[in-house]
């Protein structure tokens, strides 16, 4: 006789399934490639979009809520907000040096002002 196997389906909750659906909903973004990045099939994505639509979608009733390993990396966020962080240390980094430069040039101009002043001072004193 067959052998039935107990098998494990993954069941998400519904921070998570609300969050696939929000990501796959940018302009521009495919739902295919919200699916793969989240390592889910694309049917069950379209599935929570159409529930998500209808007012249905739910989190599944025999979820069990488990604490998240330290190891586990974490939830994957909004891209964009991402991009926008990213953006945001990318333009601290270049302000600094931009600073940096700002009062290296007026550093200059005010030494180059003072061998001016210097070299008409020392061409009257010769001159006299």
């Amino acid at each position: 006789m067959g052998q039935t196997r107990n098998r494990k389906y993954d069941r998400y909750t519904l921070a998570y399934k609300l969050q696939a659906v929000k990501l796959s909903n940018h302009p521009g973004v495919k739902a295919t490639a919200v699916a793969e990045s989240l390592g889910i099939h694309v049917v069950v994505l379209y599935r929570w979009q159409t529930e998500h639509r209808r007012g249905e979608l739910g989190a599944n009733i025999q979820l069990k809520v488990e604490k998240r390993s330290p190891k586990r990396r974490p939830d994957r966020a909004d891209p964009l907000i991402e991009k926008q962080e990213e953006l945001d240390i990318a333009l601290k980094r270049i302000k600094l040096p931009e600073r940096e430069l700002a009062s290296s040039q007026n550093e200059l101009d005010l030494l180059k002002k003072a061998e001016r002043f210097f070299a008409e001072k020392r061409r009257k004193a010769s001159s006299k």
